[in-house]
């Protein structure tokens, strides 16, 4: 069962309908409740492995970043943007999403999730964007030495750390969904994608924990199969700040 947040509205009937922040629905609701979803010409799309993620600038300086639902692995060469449920996916991350951010994880706010259809349906989702962001590989990549990659990985160990203590399993952990954005302290780290994510009420128990690092370790691998962007000192960096030992096995 989806609950949405009180914060925000549901608005629409079939076959579209959309939950939106409370605040924005008289900015979002005619654009988000159309027949057919619009993305706008100026919109700049994001390099993304489904391609379908935009950032869009609206009326009144709101910056947000659309994301298109696809479908990927196998089944993505029969039906590419169609889903089958009772439970909208998009309405699910925006739930879980909101709860996530209520127990303290950096996640990029959702503002609203759009679905068309009922039991076969295509959804969309709305974030707000993160300033001056880039993906975790990018910012290793445009680091200039070990000492800013070391910073960089000590700030996603400390973001998953504290996904990890909030009882949230990641279910698509990458380093394309970790964001770095200028902090007053350095970088910082915020997530996204919690699509498939799984919470429950307390920490992740340590072999959880470890099933989730290894997915990071693994998406690593395939981005930087080299070590060039994270050789031993970024490792131990995130190691640190994540609280593992030097023997436990990680990503950075």
């Amino acid at each position: 069962m989806v609950r949405v947040p009180s914060t925000y509205a549901v608005v629409g009937t079939l076959p579209v309908r959309a939950a939106i922040r409370r605040d924005l629905v008289p900015l979002l609701g005619p654009w988000l409740l159309a027949r057919r979803l619009h993305i706008p010409p100026h919109a700049t799309p994001i390099a993304s492995g489904r391609g379908a993620a935009y950032r869009i600038g609206l009326p009144g300086g709101l910056r947000v970043v659309v994301r298109l639902y696809r479908r990927g692995g196998l089944l993505a060469r029969l039906v590419h943007e169609t889903y089958l449920g009772i439970h909208p996916r998009p309405l699910r991350e925006l739930a879980l999403t909101a709860e996530i951010r209520r127990r303290g994880v950096a996640a990029a706010e959702v503002l609203a999730a759009r679905v068309e259809g009922w039991i076969a349906y295509r959804g969309a989702l709305v974030t707000a964007e993160v300033p001056a962001a880039a993906t975790l590989v990018e910012a290793l990549r445009a680091a200039p030495d070990v000492a800013a990659r070391r910073a960089l990985a000590a700030a996603a160990g400390r973001a998953v750390a504290s996904l990890h203590a909030a009882g949230v399993f990641h279910a698509d952990l990458n380093l394309t969904n970790l964001l770095v954005h200028p902090g007053n302290d350095g970088p910082s780290i915020v997530l996204l994608d919690f699509d498939r994510a799984r919470l429950q009420a307390t920490p992740l128990a340590a072999r959880v924990r470890r099933r989730n690092l290894k997915r990071l370790a693994r998406s690593l691998a395939k981005l930087d199969p080299t070590g060039a962007l994270a050789g031993d000192a970024e490792r131990q960096a995130f190691r640190l700040a994540y609280g593992l030992n030097g023997h436990a096995r990680c990503a950075c």
